[in-house]
């Protein structure tokens, strides 16, 4: 299914229509593998063999110029839970239309309304605006991630951290992963796009790509420093188990040494011989009597040099 967008003027929004009604500004686009790309290839001069790249769901961020025609791959954050963070997106730039095909996510023109600001008859303005929108949506990924991190944190201090924590850590640190290798992707075909070798951008294009470029920038720190957040929360975590499981032994080593002392004694007055005092009605209450002041001082002793 091929979906045509056109819009009169700045103050109306963006609409689907059936058949194009203008003759300019003219945005297609293409959410599935259901089209044939190779007729829409033959029936709007496009590269067939550019534009099949973009069924591949490792497809990379890259630009390609050919015939008056320029290529854009990007990758765009994924909703998919099971599958891969991101998913190729590529924008078509031509005199007169614009192209994006989407077959692996669920990017729409009609989420982007938001972000023009003018007429959309500049087929190179629309890709800007795709190029900002993407960017946008790395942004509330992230966001969201930092926030469950954030919130795993608050717990840790609460001692209610759990190993389903550390498994979605695991989760988190993928997608953060997947994203800046992405977002580096685009970066690097950023610095292209602003090279302007084609003469595609007006001045105050470049400036909003420049504006675009630190935004990914200032989004790579960000994820950075997320991943340095999880690496703290995991050391932390792991030398808090630690320290608890050192106190919880050392009580036991305790309990164990103090147990032990009366056993030395019973043991002796429990051996099948002729023993001291055995026949004395008091020597039960001694026997019991040693026992708890052994205990008591060599409690004492390792209090005193902290032996436990």
């Amino acid at each position: 299914m091929v979906e045509y967008y056109q819009r009169r003027s700045a103050k109306e929004p963006l609409e689907q229509v059936s058949r194009p009604y203008l003759s300019s500004g003219l945005w297609i686009h293409v959410p599935d593998k259901k089209v044939d790309l190779g007729q829409l290839a033959e029936e709007y001069q496009l590269d067939a063999n550019i534009v099949r790249d973009v069924y591949d769901k490792h497809e990379l961020p890259r630009n390609e110029f050919k015939e008056s025609t320029k290529y854009v791959f990007v990758r765009v954050p994924s909703s998919a839970s099971d599958g891969e963070a991101t998913a190729p997106l590529l924008a078509i730039v031509k005199a007169n239309q614009f192209f994006t095909i989407a077959p692996h996510s669920d990017f729409s023109p009609k989420d982007i309304s938001v972000f023009l600001t003018g007429r959309a008859d500049r087929p190179a303005a629309l890709l800007i605006t795709v190029l900002a929108s993407v960017v946008t949506q790395y942004e509330k990924r992230v966001n969201a991630l930092e926030e469950k991190i954030a919130l795993a944190r608050k717990r840790l201090r609460r001692h209610e951290v759990t190993n389903a924590d550390f498994i979605e850590f695991v989760t988190i640190d993928d997608r953060l992963n997947e994203y800046r290798s992405s977002l580096e992707g685009v970066s690097g075909v950023f610095r292209q796009l602003q090279d302007n070798r084609h003469s595609l951008f007006t001045a105050r294009d470049l400036e909003a790509l420049e504006d675009i470029f630190l935004h990914i920038q200032q989004l790579l720190a960000s994820i950075s420093a997320s991943g340095q957040t999880i690496d703290s929360i995991q050391n932390a975590y792991s030398t808090i188990a630690n320290n608890t499981l050192n106190q919880r032994m050392k009580v036991l080593t305790a309990i164990t040494i103090l147990l032990a002392i009366p056993n030395v004694l019973y043991g002796m007055y429990g051996m099948n011989i002729k023993l001291p005092f055995q026949e004395e009605i008091w020597a039960y209450s001694a026997i019991a009597g040693l026992s708890l002041l052994l205990i008591l001082l060599v409690f004492i002793i390792a209090r005193r040099y902290r032996l436990f």
